[in-house]
């Protein structure tokens, strides 16, 4: 129902703006854009895909933070399905049970606030990019990544199949860490990369764009994007939400 819509984005001379400076701002999403070139040969790589960001102001981060600390112990408590996703977290992990468990069934305020705003900027995304009225969809799986002192995500991506759609992130409590995201077509190593943005000072380039984990942001973006974090420094837990959106079909 839908590829020939993605085929419009791909067409549209508004979308294939090729300058990679250009992060545009609408109706408070800001979007972070990476578009290859014309292809010169039939054998360019093409791409062409938007990061999506807004921040959630209704969230209280605080209370959302000692709510999913409350909830720590009984998703640990989840013997089956153990797997961290390839994040490095490893199977003690609140991310390892991500499987057995969605934090939007849960009834709390914030939550809920959460998962109205994560449709919402679905249909801010959709319209963006696409230009029509979007598609219904679910969140068929959402968890918690709660970090110690140490700890950073390794790079991973949550699929790439042909009926993928696009994963998001809420962070809920974090000191000074970033999420970097990496054009798929880039082959640097983790450590290469990382270099690149705590050495180097790199923020947004043709290879990654490294964002700010601050509470109350909320990322949108195509699940097939690798991502990582670099290390969380503090004292007291990172608290991130991860989540998936796929059509209703």
């Amino acid at each position: 129902m839908y590829p020939h819509l993605w085929v419009n984005f791909l067409t549209n001379k508004k979308s294939m703006n090729n300058d990679l400076s250009t992060i545009e701002k609408h109706n408070g999403v800001t979007y972070i854009p990476y578009i290859s070139e014309k292809p010169f040969t039939p054998y360019t790589a093409f791409y062409q895909y938007l990061i999506a960001e807004r921040t959630i102001s209704k969230i209280d981060c605080n209370r959302l933070k000692e709510f999913l600390l409350s909830k720590k112990d009984e998703v640990l408590e989840i013997k089956d399905k153990l797997t961290d996703g390839g994040t490095g977290l490893g199977l003690e992990s609140t991310t390892a049970r991500f499987r057995s468990y969605n934090i939007l069934e849960w009834d709390q305020e914030d939550v809920q606030i959460l998962k109205e705003a994560i449709f919402k900027t679905h249909e801010l995304y959709f319209k963006h990019t696409i230009g029509q009225k979007p598609p219904e969809v679910c969140v068929p799986s959402c968890w918690m990544n709660i970090m110690k002192k140490g700890q950073r995500i390794r790079k991973h991506n949550h699929g790439y199949h042909y009926r993928s759609y696009l994963s998001g992130n809420f962070t809920v409590a974090c000191e000074e860490s970033k999420t970097i995201y990496v054009n798929p077509f880039v082959h640097y190593t983790e450590k290469e990369l990382l270099e690149r943005v705590e050495d180097w000072g790199d923020g947004y380039t043709q290879e990654l764009y490294a964002s700010n984990n601050t509470p109350g942001k909320l990322t949108l973006f195509p699940c097939y994007i690798p991502h990582f974090t670099t290390k969380h420094q503090a004292d007291t837990e990172r608290i991130t939400i991860a989540f998936e959106l796929t059509p209703v079909y």
